[in-house]
């Protein structure tokens, strides 16, 4: 990690990367997820701001795949609902 400025947000690393027009986030989990934002923004709180946001999202639905895991697990749901409900969850991850 190089970044400008290093912040912490609900046990994440908030990295923030100096670009030409801005600053662009990467979060890391202590279990060595990544998450980073492609959209550059002009001031450091703004990037710090939006990656805060984007853990938060993350967490949640980290929280409702556990729920729905459950209810698979507990044949409340078919392995075909299961697989889709916990894919929608993270689709905006891969956008």
């Amino acid at each position: 990690m190089s970044g400008d400025l290093i912040d912490f947000y609900q046990s994440w690393v908030i990295e923030l990367v100096k670009e030409e027009d801005g600053y662009r986030s990467v979060c890391y989990s202590a279990s060595r997820k990544r998450l980073h934002i492609r959209q550059v923004y002009e001031e450091q709180f703004q990037a710090i701001r939006a990656a805060k946001q984007l853990i938060s999202r993350y967490e949640a639905c980290s929280q409702l795949s556990q729920l729905v895991r459950d209810w698979y697990e507990q044949h409340q749901l078919s392995l075909e609902e299961w697989r889709s409900l916990n894919a929608s969850l993270f689709d905006w991850v891969f956008d």
